[in-house]
């Protein structure tokens, strides 16, 4: 048997990160397990990203998370911790 991969529970800053993505990003919809760079995203729209994030939820997060995160999950986690 094979154990499957159960996905963590959502929370409000799941939503809202993938929303402040998408927007900057000007893309209909993102998902968790999509990458920046699936998207070109560049450096300006890592600090816009940023920025939304940090106004919205009240969370600092760098661009860095953005640029060392394989997939946007990474950076839902990074804004929870």
């Amino acid at each position: 048997m094979t154990e499957q991969q159960i996905p963590a529970p959502r929370t409000g800053s799941h939503d809202a990160v993938l929303r402040i993505v998408a927007d900057v990003l000007k893309v209909p919809h993102v998902a968790a397990a999509d990458s920046f760079y699936d998207f070109g995203g560049t450096s300006l729209q890592a600090m816009r990203i940023c920025a939304r994030i940090g106004k919205e939820l009240g969370v600092r997060v760098s661009p860095e998370v953005l640029f060392d995160s394989d997939t946007l999950a990474d950076v839902i986690s990074a804004t929870e911790a």
